[in-house]
């Protein structure tokens, strides 16, 4: 812990806090033991009783100037002194807003480093606070989640997790299995007071509500992943199905060009968008077909057929204005053998339809005789009537995709595991908890069952950052921005 050393030990970081580039304003933060020394000597409060000799208030706003080693003014700023420990890094902190111009800050952050601080490295200022204790793993990651949220769904989901909300229910977990293990020691050691500890058939018991309770907050790693990055989204069809008219409607913009020419869209389009709170990264692919292409289309069809593979979800696009077509056919046995969700959706509602579309999904087409077994292989598979012409159809798409990526069980405002490692240690934690209930049901020695249930205890450390090595922490900070 930073804490735990002396002042002298530990560097004084600054770093520009905001965006890099021309703005109205720019903020320079600075942290560690010297900061209040440097900013007696490098700010001026103007207006003001408070004069060089007289320190700052902390946690107070003060107008005036920045000088130089010359006392040339730098820049008219206002500046804030957060003294440790209330502070984001529990140490002495101060923040220098000044102008946004690039000179500007160069020349207030070189005078900084001029009077003793150094430039931080990326993340530094939240790994202190990490490191200080103020935060747990959780929530520095968090922090850096926060600040790449690209959709409202992301952001609330990490708000939730820099609040502690999933930090709490880790540590609650971790604080059962702590009472288990010491349940165990005092058995172990004391075998007089067997009546002080808890019998094993109690904590297999108990182990199985906990267990509930980490399975399900597995299971939402899944939405975790996809509200971070959105659902890869395909939309597959033959030429002329309206594609392209799909995704201008999903979208609510003319992004893509529709035409009434076979072949329009010869490359793929992805744009992101939010489908009931679902962010969808959603691509216009080009029409597959075989017969008379050329090389540019071709390329594009290859495309195609790579995500309709890749993609979590396909939006598989057929004309409810025509027969089904061998093409169609083609395209349904290119997917049915991929495992990714996927829903039929039969375009062109507002036109008189040419085909029984309702016999569409059944095992047996009387009426079809030749397509009766070509038509089920996506039985089970949601099929809707829409015109993304008129919009008809849309909400029910929407609703079935929100109802595929949101389990009933998890709302959208519950604790959701964001981070591939923590999924990983959750997991491992599980497994270890499944170990221990099967060796209590086995006879197996308490010294044994504990050190399942201790190997569960340091994975769910890990996710908090408690038990976890000095090189994964440093491996998560360097992904953080400079100055945060």
């Amino acid at each position: 812990m930073l804490t735990n050393n002396n002042d002298n030990t530990i560097n004084t970081i600054t770093a520009v806090a905001t965006p890099p580039g021309v703005g109205a304003v720019a903020i320079i933060r600075i942290s560690g033991p010297k900061t209040n020394s440097i900013i007696k000597k490098i700010f001026i409060p103007k207006k003001a009783k408070t004069t060089k000799k007289t320190p700052l208030k902390s946690h107070k706003m003060y107008y005036g100037t920045i000088i130089d080693e010359n006392h040339q003014i730098i820049d008219e700023v206002m500046c804030v002194l957060m003294n440790k420990p209330h502070s984001y890094t529990c140490e002495d902190t101060a923040e220098i807003h000044c102008h946004g111009g690039l000179a500007t800050v160069a020349a207030v952050l070189g005078t900084l480093l001029e009077n003793g601080a150094t430039l931080a490295q990326p993340g530094e200022f939240t790994k202190r606070a990490f490191l200080n204790g103020r935060i747990d793993l959780i929530q520095a990651e968090a922090v850096m989640e926060l600040i790449s949220a690209k959709n409202n769904l992301a952001r609330r989901a990490t708000l939730r997790k820099l609040a502690g909300g999933l930090s709490s229910k880790i540590k609650q977990a971790r604080q059962q299995i702590l009472l288990w293990l010491a349940n165990i020691e005092l058995s172990i050691d004391y075998p007089e007071h067997e009546e002080e500890a808890s019998n094993l058939a109690t904590i297999q018991q108990d182990c199985g509500v906990l267990l509930q309770t980490l399975t399900n907050l597995a299971a939402t790693a899944n939405i975790g992943n996809f509200i971070k990055t959105g659902v890869p989204t395909a939309i597959i069809g033959k030429p002329n199905v309206g594609k392209s008219s799909l995704m201008n409607a999903i979208l609510q913009a003319e992004r893509a060009i529709v035409t009434e020419i076979p072949g329009t869209t010869r490359d793929t389009l992805t744009e992101n968008v939010s489908v009931r709170n679902i962010p969808i990264q959603l691509t216009d692919t080009a029409g597959i077909r075989q017969n008379k292409v050329d090389k540019v289309e071709q390329l594009g069809i290859d495309r195609s057929l790579a995500l309709a593979e890749s993609s979590e979800l396909v939006l598989f696009v057929l004309d409810i204005s025509e027969q089904l077509q061998p093409e169609d056919t083609a395209i349904m046995h290119l997917l049915q053998n991929q495992d990714n969700k996927k829903i039929i959706l039969l375009n062109k509602a507002d036109l008189p339809p040419k085909c029984e579309w309702e016999n569409f999904n059944t095992s047996e087409n009387p009426e079809n005789p030749e397509n009766s077994n070509k038509s089920n292989i996506f039985q089970n598979t949601p099929t809707i009537k829409i015109s993304a012409k008129t919009g008809t159809g849309l909400n029910e798409l929407y609703a079935t995709i929100e109802k595929m990526f949101v389990s009933e069980n998890i709302a959208i405002d519950d604790d959701i595991i964001t981070k591939e490692r923590d999924k990983l240690l959750l997991q491992t934690a599980i497994s270890q908890l499944n170990t221990a209930m099967t060796e209590i049901t086995q006879g197996v020695p308490e010294d044994i069952i504990s050190i399942s249930l201790r190997a569960a205890y340091i994975a769910l450390g890990e996710i908090l950052g408690e038990t976890v090595a000095d090189d994964i922490v440093d491996k998560i900070f360097a992904e953080f921005c400079v100055g945060k």
